[in-house]
């Protein structure tokens, strides 16, 4: 039988594996079968994109389970435990290649792999960028900023009473860290850490470190306390998540229906007057949203 794992990427641009599957026959019908549970079991959600090889099988069903997915082919890499690199990066401190109280910062923050990304943009920072110009506009402060590395000039806008900073070169928003650019500005106008909106928190050394949540929505501190009952759970929300996509190509009265019940087991549950818990209205919101 073929292993079939599903891989990500986590916060040190590093491989993850999210779930496997193990397959008799790699045709179309099989692989369409893996993909679907493996959709089940991220409640409906696509990924944004799908990375796999040419397998012909492969080819044929990603289609028939993605619809907003971009299908893209490549190579499997050279992977690391993420126990691993998690001590790494809580032992070990980033080498500093400049004077920059904002680059110490990231080092703080930042995953090994990501500062130095950040690291080199902070470093050109120094060296390479220079005010062309400088006007306000309200409480905003727009700098042309120039490059001489790329000769080019960029438009970074600036506002001094909550530190938020755009640049038109928007690496920000294409690669989730500061450039140089609004490094520039932060340290000119004597900004000393980045400020929370510009840490992407998936980039960062703690962002595995998130709550768990049990049955009746509360934090529990360990993973071992899932019994079987939060596991139904699971399985539970998985199979309404199914049901509402397999409704989104039915007609209205098949929606209606499906609401009706659901509806009607909910006032057996919880009568008139009661107060749902935070993880029955979280359910209770997201199945509604579904159908609207």
């Amino acid at each position: 039988m073929s292993f079939t794992p599903f891989i990500g990427v986590d916060n040190h641009k590093r491989s993850v594996t999210f779930c496997g599957a193990l397959v008799a026959h790699e045709d179309a019908d099989s692989f369409k079968w893996v993909f679907t549970r493996f959709l089940g079991a991220m409640g409906g959600k696509e990924p944004k994109y799908i990375i796999t090889d040419q397998d012909p099988g492969i080819l044929k069903a990603v289609p028939l389970v993605f619809k907003t997915a971009r299908h893209r082919y490549s190579r499997w890499t050279s992977r690391h435990t993420q126990k691993q690199i998690d001590n790494r990066n809580a032992y070990t401190v980033s080498e500093i290649s400049t004077h920059l109280a904002i680059q110490v910062h990231g080092a703080q923050v930042y995953s090994h792999k990501v500062f130095e990304e950040f690291k080199e943009e902070a470093k050109c920072s120094i060296g390479t960028c220079k005010s062309r110009g400088f006007t306000e506009c309200g409480s905003l402060e727009v700098t042309t900023v120039r490059d001489a590395n790329r000769d080019r000039n960029y438009e970074v806008t600036y506002c001094p009473d909550t530190l938020k900073a755009t640049c038109s070169c928007r690496m920000l928003e294409r690669k989730g860290i500061i450039c140089r650019h609004v490094i520039w500005i932060y340290s000119s106008n004597g900004v000393k850490i980045n400020p929370e909106q510009c840490v992407v928190k998936r980039w960062c050394k703690d962002a595995r470190l998130s709550k768990i949540f049990d049955c009746n929505g509360e934090a529990t501190e360990d993973v071992d306390i899932i019994d079987g009952k939060q596991i139904a759970m699971s399985v539970m929300c998985s199979e309404i998540h199914q049901t509402v996509g397999l409704l989104m190509g039915k007609m209205k009265n098949d929606v209606d229906n499906f609401s009706s019940l659901i509806r009607q087991f909910k006032e057996k549950l919880s009568p008139l007057g009661s107060p749902l818990n935070k993880q029955q209205r979280y359910i209770e919101r997201h199945l509604w949203l579904h159908l609207a």
